[in-house]
């Protein structure tokens, strides 16, 4: 059952149900769900690292690597061997975390990468760039 607890019915229902559960003394899972990100928070990810590939003559998947592998929190730990993790498990939080660390780390190597509020605004010059350079991404 998913209840969002802001809303006072659903609140109301969440309490009568776990305090039935805890009646009953039932074994239960309780969990937050994670904030589902947009399509267009997506896109713009992949703007960003389009645009840093681009600057650095990377293809898509080597600037995707490479952003990952210098970003701390990308990378895990399991058996002694390292990992990267998977941009498609990340929810809303993780990915504006990791955006805003790309373009940071971008800005530091040279290459500026505009907020999605500027991408917005430049879309068309912006992707007009990106196709240009789609045959070496």
């Amino acid at each position: 059952m998913k209840l969002d607890l802001s809303i006072p019915y659903d609140l109301s229902k969440f309490k009568s149900c776990s305090d039935k559960l805890v009646k009953e003394q039932k074994k239960v899972e309780l969990r937050a769900l994670k904030q589902v990100r947009s399509i267009k928070h997506n896109s713009y990810l992949h703007v960003c690292i389009t645009l840093y590939a681009i600057y650095f003559g990377s293809t898509l998947n080597e600037a995707k690597t490479d952003l990952k592998r210098e970003c701390d929190f990308m990378v895990y730990v399991k058996d002694n061997r390292k990992y990267l993790k998977e941009t498609s498990k990340m929810d809303s939080k993780e990915l504006s975390e990791f955006i805003e660390w790309i373009r940071n780390y971008s800005s530091l190597n040279g290459c500026y990468i505009p907020t999605s509020e500027e991408y917005l605004t430049n879309k068309f010059n912006i992707d007009r760039e990106i196709d240009n350079h789609k045959k070496y991404l």
